[in-house]
Order: C-alpha cells, then sequence, then structure tokens
C-alpha cells in the first residue's frame, strides 16, 4: 500500500484533517468501518434486539420538533462517552407516547456500543419475567437465580414495555430486583415505558426509579405525536 500511493505521502487530507493523504484516510476509514461492522455482528445474535432495528443507526431517527432533537443529541452523547457511563452506572429512563421513537432510540444505542466492543440486551418486561418463570418448571436446565444473574452480565441493558402488561406482585419484584442489582453491581439499565413518571414509580416501586436520578443518569420524556400517526 505504501509504494501504490508514495507520490502523495507529504500531502494534507483536508477532508479527515490528517497529514495522511486521503487516500490512505479513505483506507483507514474503511478498515475501521469493516471493524465495527465485525463486531456488531458477533454481538448482535446475544443482543436480541428486533429485525426492524437491527441496521438502526442514529441518522435513521428523523426527530419531528425541538424535543425530539434534543432528547436524540443526548442518546447519540450517551453512547458515544459510554465507557465513562459504564464507569458511573449512568441509567436512562424513558417515559411516553407510543411511536415517539423510544424503542428505535435505545436500538440505535445499543448498536453504537456494541460497536465499541460493549455488550447489550434488548428485550421486553414480558420476556425478562417469563424467562425467570421458566426457570420453574421442573425440567429446567437454569435456577431462577441464573436466569437473574444472566440480566446482570450485559454492560447495557434494556427493558422495554415496562407496565404494558397487568403486573402481578411478583413480577414487579422481579424488575426492581434486576434494576437494583444491576446498579448495585454498576451495570446501567434503560427502561422504557409509555406510563407516566408518577405510574411507573408506583409500578415497579420508588426504590428502583430513584436510581434514575442518581449522577449523570436521566429521565427523558417523549410528549409529542406518534410518528406513525403523521399524515
Amino acid at each position: 500500500m505504501t509504494e501504490a500511493i508514495s507520490g502523495e505521502e507529504s500531502e494534507f487530507c483536508e477532508v479527515h484533517h490528517s497529514e495522511l493523504p486521503c487516500s490512505v484516510c479513505q483506507l483507514l476509514e474503511a478498515d475501521r468501518v469493516k471493524a465495527k461492522q465485525a463486531v456488531v455482528a458477533r454481538l448482535m445474535p446475544n443482543a436480541q434486539i428486533g429485525k426492524r432495528y437491527h441496521n438502526m443507526t442514529f441518522p435513521d431517527y428523523k426527530p419531528t420538533c425541538k424535543e425530539s432533537t434534543d432528547i436524540k443529541t443526548r442518546c447519540v452523547r450517551y453512547s458515544e462517552t459510554f465507557k465513562n457511563r459504564l464507569e458511573n452506572c449512568d441509567s436512562i429512563l424513558m417515559l411516553g407516547k407510543p411511536g415517539t421513537g423510544k424503542n428505535m432510540l435505545a436500538a440505535c444505542i445499543c448498536r453504537s456500543i456494541m460497536e465499541q466492543g460493549f455488550t447489550a440486551l434488548h428485550t421486553t418486561a414480558i420476556k425478562l419475567v417469563r424467562a425467570i418463570k421458566g426457570a420453574w418448571h421442573k425440567d429446567s436446565e437454569q435456577t431462577e437465580q441464573e436466569v437473574i444473574n444472566s440480566f446482570l452480565i450485559p454492560d447495557l441493558l434494556v427493558i422495554d414495555e415496562i407496565g404494558v402488561q397487568f403486573g402481578s406482585d411478583t413480577e414487579k419484584l422481579f424488575l426492581t430486583e434486576i434494576v437494583i442489582d444491576r446498579h448495585e453491581n454498576m451495570r446501567p439499565t434503560i427502561l422504557l415505558s409509555n406510563l407516566s413518571l408518577p405510574e411507573i414509580e408506583t409500578y415497579i416501586g420508588l426504590r428502583a426509579i430513584d436510581r434514575f436520578y442518581e449522577g449523570d443518569s436521566a429521565i427523558m420524556t417523549f410528549t409529542w405525536e406518534s410518528w406513525r400517526r403523521r399524515k
């Protein structure tokens, strides 16, 4: 490669602001993109992100108002600084109407941090509870605690559809336990819900929601209309 571009070695790349010639920058950037794609391909199966959002990145999210623009900016910044977010256990609570982009932005965060080599798991409250209850079957290969531990391992856990189901006290306790245990083990969590803040505080308890007020954690409220209903 050096021989092929030796005549350009003294050029300055204005596009990439590098002392390397642009042709070299382009090759290096292509290598970086391939490396990121390889990492995502390796981590994506365990992330359990829905097929609709598999290839979504932040540019695919089109804000419809100033508030949605601001929240997108905060999500991008969160993913770009995830190493620090992980060290400080900064979590996010996304609340608001259906169709406003909560799930999509959470999936974009997952993909972005996987490109950096971090692990993510994107699930729903119903699937989480079903997985734990599955350990109660006599032929289960995992104990209840082993299943719960599987939700504590990923660097980032996203739990969607909080409050969609009519949760029993046991189900609510599972959610509370996982949020608190992840917090104690310095593992951030993103919760998504159509409930209001008072409703979700009642649903999984103040002890769990209180964690989203700590440090640089964030409570984001999606107040605009559903993208699906736009004419």
